[in-house]
């Protein structure tokens, strides 16, 4: 029994030295040096896009002196994304006056009066923010139809209190790279 556990230790021994020999072995094989000969790329170019855009006409969307209830004044303007990159657009709108809040707006793109194409309808003086979408680079363009109406609230005596009442507005169209 003696002589069997002692030739059990010198395997186990001697295993253990084959293990430790081919570890160090592999870990010595895998070292090397390696070199390539550098590679230079001349002439890489940049150039930064543009978001640039153009209205039609000049001067107000619209305008109305001398309004009257159930009146309705019509304007609109196209804008043009004349940049080279494409951009995420934004029509706000800010309005002041005493009549103001009575007149109400409503503003379509690209189909005048088609009810799918309504991208605000509200007061004049409500029109905050209104995403409109991506222009495509390089001449993507969209029409804006504006209708203004001076509604009657139902009675003279409230209607007669527009009288000699008056509001301006102005309308902002803002991108940003999309």
């Amino acid at each position: 029994m003696r002589h069997l556990k002692t030739l059990l230790s010198k395997k186990i021994a001697l295993t253990a030295a084959a293990v430790v020999t081919v570890s160090v072995a592999a870990a010595g094989g895998t070292y090397a040096n390696f070199t390539a000969t550098p590679v230079t790329i001349d002439s890489n170019a940049f150039a930064a896009g543009t978001l640039e855009m153009t209205r039609s006409g000049s001067g107000a969307v619209l305008s109305a002196a001398n309004m009257v209830v159930d009146q309705e004044v019509t304007g609109s303007v196209t804008i043009t994304n004349s940049g080279s990159l494409a951009g995420d657009y934004v029509l706000e709108g800010s309005a002041s006056g005493d009549l103001a809040p009575a007149l109400e707006l409503v503003v379509y793109k690209d189909s005048d009066g088609v009810t799918g194409a309504k991208i605000y309808e509200g007061s004049l003086a409500d029109l905050d923010s209104v995403a409109l979408g991506t222009f495509a680079a390089d001449g993507g363009a969209h029409t804006f139809y504006f209708h203004v109406t001076l509604p009657s609230t139902g009675s003279d005596a409230a209607d007669n209190a527009f009288q000699g009442k008056s509001a301006s507005a102005s309308f902002t169209w803002s991108a940003t790279q999309s």
